[in-house]
C-alpha cells in the first residue's frame, strides 16, 4: 500500500518504520542502486526554489521524512508516526541491520571533519558500527568520476551521505546509475540533531523553520490557486 502526503507539490513517503524496513530488505537485493533521502523542512523550502531538489525528492525510491513538523504541518497527525520521527527509529533500525548483517559500508561529506563526526555518532548509536572507507569533497582533487571510482572501488552495499542540499541532490542525479551500491542513503546534515527540554536552541530553531514551512506552503497555495 502506497502512503504519501503532498507537500509544496512533491510526494514525500510517510510510510512507518516497519514498511520502510522492508523495503529496505528489498533494495539490499537489487542489482541498481535505490536511493534513499531523509527529508527536512528547509530541503523542502529550498525545493520550491530549486528544481534539482526537488526532483531528487520526487525521484527517490524512499524519502523519510526526517522532522515530526512536516508531518504535523501536512495534516497527518498520528502518535505512531511522530514517536518514529522524533526518535529517528528507521535510521537506528538501519544502523542496527548493518552491522547485524556485516553490510559493506562507505561515508561521504563535504569535510574529514564532517566524517568523523558520522562515525562517532554511529558509534554511539552501536559500538559495533565500522565503514569500509569514507571520501570527503574536500579531498577531491579531479572531477565527481573520481569520486564515483573510490567508492566503487570498495565495492560498498550502501553508501551513507551527510551531504548539504543542493549538492546531494546534484551529485546523486548526476551519478546514480555510475554508483556500484545498493543503497545510497542521504541523511542530511542535520542527523545529530537532539531534542528535548535540555536542548531549548534545537526547540526554537525548529519552531521558526516550522513557521517558515507553514508560510511557505500558504504562499504555494495561493500561487496555485491564482493561476487556475
Amino acid at each position: 500500500m502506497i502512503k504519501k502526503i503532498n507537500i509544496l507539490g512533491m510526494q514525500v513517503d510517510n510510510y512507518t518504520v516497519r514498511e520502510s524496513m522492508l523495503q529496505l530488505e528489498s533494495y539490499m537485493n537489487s542489482t541498481v542502486l535505490n536511493v534513499i533521502e531523509t527529508i527536512s523542512m528547509k530541503q523542502l523550502m529550498l525545493a520550491t526554489e530549486n528544481p534539482v531538489i526537488a526532483e531528487c525528492v520526487e525521484k527517490c525510491d524512499l524519502s523519510i521524512i526526517g522532522e515530526k513538523e512536516i508531518l504535523a504541518e501536512s495534516g497527518q497527525v498520528s502518535v505512531q508516526r511522530l514517536r518514529e520521527i522524533k526518535d529517528k527509529d528507521f535510521m537506528h533500525e538501519l544502523i542496527k541491520r548493518i552491522v547485524r548483517n556485516q553490510r559493506r559500508v562507505y561515508l561521504i561529506a563535504e569535510t574529514r571533519a564532517d566524517i568523523e563526526t558520522m562515525q562517532n555518532f554511529f558509534l554511539e548509536v552501536n559500538p559495533k558500527f565500522s565503514v569500509t572507507d569514507s571520501y570527503a569533497l574536500e579531498e577531491c582533487a579531479g572531477d565527481a568520476d573520481d569520486i564515483v571510482n573510490e567508492i566503487n572501488s570498495e565495492m560498498p552495499d550502501i553508501v551513507i551521505s551527510a551531504l548539504p542540499s543542493p549538492v546531494e541532490e546534484g551529485f546523486v542525479l548526476a551519478h546514480k546509475d555510475k554508483i556500484g551500491a545498493h543503497i545510497w542513503y542521504g541523511l542530511g546534515t542535520d542527523y545529530n540533531k537532539k531534542s528535548g527540554i535540555g536542548h531549548v536552541g534545537n526547540v526554537v530553531k525548529n519552531l521558526t523553520l516550522r513557521g517558515r514551512l507553514r508560510h511557505t506552503m500558504q504562499k504555494f497555495e495561493k500561487e496555485n490557486k491564482d493561476r487556475k
